[in-house]
């Protein structure tokens, strides 16, 4: 085959209806920030660590995997609000668009009655914290000759060289903080027990502020490790781990009121909604060369591992 005649992706004004999906989705989500939170949010949904204590898609029984792709497809559409289609699942920009997901890029099972019309294919690795999406023409030229008894399909070579690729500058997911973890940290956070009574949840949460500093903890990772309806409660303060940990040096700041300017001044992420960093930290003075927060007129800066552990200042909680 010539390099002429080799497969690619169509090339602008080559498939009218897949340049006005194209375009209706960059301008729903010019960067691709929005696709990746949700497939983040599905894989997390899945998971159900709130419940189950589960983290890793291994984890899940055989069954549960199957509705990855069920969720990704009602998640996206909840999220840019796409009218639902006739025979795919989708319709944007007046053209119907079926969404097929899979754990394994051109492993996409795709039925009769989408051949002719467009796919959105998705595809995300939670371990690699990696994704990816595209828009195909599906016809029979492109799918391999093989079909499974409901009668579907994949693509075959030729067909998965014919995919447009979007959002090709991002490909990334929020990390998965279990994934990233060794064996044994990891074990010490979901082990930890409470020295009186039960309150293995506080315990859990205590030691995975204490563990795991200077990185973002999203909303689902804090669920996991408490499993209890109040959750959010276990991280902040009257009795939270801010209140536990506050002796051992260690701040625990959220996205509210004065926690994200600490956060800043001392040179760390800013928490979102739903999300907290904790950092050790021990008084210095200030200087400008040094991330250092002012915090009740004394300044803090993060502490190092030979510095000795001090009380962790109070930080007021109305926005100063």
């Amino acid at each position: 085959m010539s390099v002429d005649a080799a497969p690619r992706p169509p090339v602008r004004g080559e498939d009218a209806e897949l340049d006005a999906v194209e375009d209706a989705l960059m301008a729903l989500d010019s960067t691709g920030d929005a696709v990746a939170e949700v497939i983040r949010d599905t894989f997390d949904q899945l998971y159900d660590g709130q419940h189950s204590g589960r983290w890793s898609f291994d984890q899940l029984f055989k069954t549960e995997k199957t509705h990855m792709g069920t969720l990704i497809e009602i998640n996206l559409q909840r999220r840019f609000k796409f009218d639902g289609g006739d025979a795919t699942d989708y319709r944007i920009a007046g053209v119907q668009v079926d969404c097929k997901y899979s754990m394994r890029e051109g492993g996409w099972t795709l039925p009769p009655e989408v051949v002719g019309h467009l796919a959105l294919l998705v595809t995300a690795d939670d371990q690699r914290s990696s994704w990816r999406a595209g828009l195909i023409r599906v016809t029979e030229e492109l799918m391999n000759p093989g079909r499974n008894r409901d009668a579907k399909g994949v693509l075959s070579l030729a067909g998965r060289l014919r995919i447009r690729w979007l959002w090709e500058g991002h490909g990334y997911l929020a990390p998965n903080l279990f994934l990233e973890l060794d064996g044994p940290t990891r074990d010490a956070i979901f082990l930890a027990r409470s020295k009186r009574g039960s309150s293995h949840g506080q315990a859990r949460v205590n030691q995975l502020f204490r563990l795991v500093q200077r990185r973002l903890i999203r909303r689902a990772e804090l669920a996991t490790v408490a499993q209890q309806d109040d959750f959010m409660k276990r991280a902040r303060g009257n009795g939270g781990a801010r209140t536990h940990l506050q002796p051992e040096g260690i701040l625990v700041l959220g996205h509210q009121e004065n926690d994200p300017l600490v956060a800043r001044d001392l040179g760390l992420q800013l928490p979102k909604k739903g999300e907290f960093v904790s950092a050790r930290v021990v008084p210095c003075e200030p200087a400008r060369d040094l991330d250092a927060a002012e915090i009740s007129g004394s300044y803090w800066r993060l502490a190092e591992l030979a510095d000795p552990a001090v009380p962790a200042p109070v930080i007021p909680r109305k926005r100063i």
